[in-house]
């Protein structure tokens, strides 16, 4: 999600292309070309400018109402039904163009294997979201940032956190049973829940920063980010 303002300027975008598998945006006021995963124009009067990154997630629907029960929600227009995309227009794009053979990244990931891709200070990592479904929550280190990546039951709902408070890095657990997921900090026995706020214990009331992060392919999250690392940890224990 970008920031549609440039230079005191507000534009107004439209899907135009298809670039190395990644959408490529017009704005109507400038024409100017942007490419959609790192925000930056690439044609154009504007060509060289960065769209600035804004704070998003990627959350069932009944996950978000929970956590939100006042928010309110962007309908259809009934009138401009026509200019929306069919609900499966991923699929039928994934079948009408394969992945150029020189997109695709050695190792044991496919090519369209979602992953979840962090980014901290020019340090990537990618973690495989079957491997996250399987073993959530998982904590490991971007650079050198203490991290904790987590899915909800969902299999879809993703977030991440930086594990320190205070100075001290915490470590969280799931806890079993909880849906949505539960974390339970081994370091002060605080309980966090999958907004990363503490809802017991000596924390409560403190939350962890959140990380941004985004579920890619693979493919695409490697061309973008050549010298990311893949998450191959172990499985941890669930309190």
């Amino acid at each position: 999600m970008w920031r549609s303002e440039v230079n005191g300027q507000s534009l107004h975008f439209r899907l135009v292309g298809v670039n190395n598998q990644n959408f490529i945006m017009e704005d109507e006021e400038t024409g100017s070309w942007w490419q959609q995963v790192t925000g930056e124009a690439i044609q154009g009067p504007l060509k060289g400018e960065r769209l600035e990154a804004m704070p998003y997630e990627i959350l069932s629907f009944e996950l978000w109402r929970a956590e939100n029960p006042d928010g309110r929600v962007l309908s259809v227009e009934d009138n401009r039904l026509a200019d929306y995309a069919a609900a499966d227009w991923v699929e039928d794009l994934q079948a009408s163009f394969a992945v150029p053979e020189q997109l695709i990244p050695d190792g044991e990931l496919g090519p369209r294997d979602l992953v979840v891709g962090i980014n901290i200070d020019g340090r990537a990592k990618a973690y495989p979201l079957g491997t996250l479904q399987k073993q959530t929550p998982i904590s490991d280190t971007v650079g050198s940032t203490p991290v904790m990546v987590a899915v909800a039951d969902d299999g879809k709902s993703v977030r991440a956190f930086d594990r320190r408070l205070d100075g001290r890095v915490l470590e969280l657990y799931a806890v079993a049973g909880a849906n949505p997921p539960a974390f339970f900090d081994a370091t002060s026995g605080s309980r966090f829940d999958f907004r990363g706020v503490a809802t017991s214990g000596p924390l409560e009331g403190r939350h962890l920063e959140r990380i941004a992060s985004i579920t890619e392919f693979w493919f695409d999250w490697h061309e973008y980010n050549k010298d990311t690392s893949v998450y191959r940890g172990g499985s941890l224990p669930v309190r």
